[in-house]
């Protein structure tokens, strides 16, 4: 168990450092192809939408074969994508690199908790906010690098360098030590597709679509470009803000305390109301930048690391064992229809003005957190509120 807990948490590190510089170097990267916003959006949409209904098999296949065989795969797609990218010559063939770097997140998302849930159940928040506060930093640290390894690599340099990177974790990953499972049957496809989940997260799923569509159009693919077109800001300046964004998740190990505190329920509403408050701030008012900045930051400090954190542990503990893959990942798919429309909705604001972009964002964040206050039944959580805090 040591041995897994430390192989997931060292493989999270590398997928962090990568997540840091990618989604920076990716957004420059369709600009120096001179891709409009709108043709930008439509990549990231087209993409999100083929995953998104392929994840609920991989989360069937994961409860019948394993955990292990998801992420391998997760790791070689990720070579294989950040290979492909310096190669790609249209927009069809970026489509096609993107959709495979999106598969690899896809793959190693819809297992890295439930792995980790599994190895420490007991400990799961007390852990999950740890490593989630130090692959922040680790993210940090790849913005910072982002800069300094663009200017002396260039794009495809440093996509070799992430490809390197996904190698390294895929090698570590075959140390890892999977129980046999104890669930005989066969992957089946009707099952998968049933969309039989808990009431609870099937009403978080619908709350969280809803949020999700705005964090998509207000925090997007788009961020890094909304820092340079409305501020003129350079590429080391974006970084810095980038760097900044990722340590405010610092407050991570925070968050069993405050579950401990308030509850899931209550915990969940005040990181919303972040989001909400923060975004609707910047949209409406154009602040110097210090003042952006530390607006900014207060959907993360509050509302990021400790609201993930019980999201995480809501989700975890409203499924079952046998079939908590399938489950999580139908839960991220019933959000689809609404969030695949969040990088076409960005493109097209932001090219009317980059204000409106945030003011969406903040709008649809209240219209989620109505949703969870109206319908959501919290009983099931009430033995979770010192989950993770023995």
């Amino acid at each position: 168990m040591i041995r897994n807990v430390k192989i997931i948490f060292v493989s999270g590190l590398f997928s962090a450092f990568v997540t840091g510089i990618f989604e920076l170097l990716f957004p420059f990267f369709l600009e120096s192809r001179k891709l409009s916003l709108v043709d930008m959006g439509l990549i990231f949409s087209v993409s999100t939408l083929v995953i998104s209904f392929l994840s609920i098999l991989h989360g069937e296949y994961a409860d019948v074969h394993g955990r292990k065989k998801i992420y391998l795969a997760s790791c070689s797609l990720g070579i294989v994508s950040k290979t492909l990218f310096p190669f790609t010559l249209n927009d069809l063939q970026i489509l096609f690199a993107k959709f495979l770097s999106d598969s690899k997140d896809n793959l190693r998302i819809s297992v890295h908790n439930i792995m980790l849930y599994e190895n420490v159940r007991e400990n799961y928040a007390k852990y999950l906010s740890l490593f989630t506060t130090i692959d922040f930093v680790l993210q940090a640290s790849g913005a910072i690098f982002f800069g300094f390894f663009l200017s002396y690599l260039g794009f495809s340099g440093l996509f070799f360098i992430l490809a390197a990177v996904e190698l390294a974790k895929l090698f570590l990953f075959f140390f890892y030590r999977e129980c046999d499972r104890k669930n005989n049957r066969r992957v089946s496809i009707r099952r998968a597709y049933s969309f039989k989940i808990n009431r609870n997260l099937f009403v978080l799923a619908l709350s969280s679509a809803i949020s999700s569509l705005g964090f998509g159009i207000a925090h997007g693919f788009l961020l890094p470009l909304y820092f340079h077109g409305k501020y003129g800001l350079d590429v080391l300046q974006i970084s810095a803000i980038t760097v900044l964004h990722r340590l405010a998740f610092m407050t991570t190990p925070l968050a069993g305390e405050v579950i401990k505190k308030l509850g899931l329920r209550k915990t969940f509403i005040l990181s919303t109301s972040s989001y909400a408050f923060s975004f609707l701030a910047i949209g409406f008012y154009t602040f110097p930048i210090p003042a952006f900045v530390a607006l900014f930051l207060v959907h993360d400090l509050i509302g990021g690391g400790i609201g993930m954190t019980a999201m995480s542990v809501m989700t975890q503990t409203l499924t079952d064992d046998e079939t908590r893959a399938r489950q999580i990942n139908t839960f991220g798919a019933i959000q689809t229809p609404v969030t695949i429309l969040a990088p076409s909705i960005s493109g097209m604001l932001a090219a009317m003005s980059w204000d409106y972009i945030f003011v969406a964002g903040g709008l649809l964040y209240f219209v989620s957190l109505s949703i969870f206050i109206a319908l959501f039944k919290d009983e099931a959580l009430k033995t979770q509120r010192n989950f993770g805090n023995k």
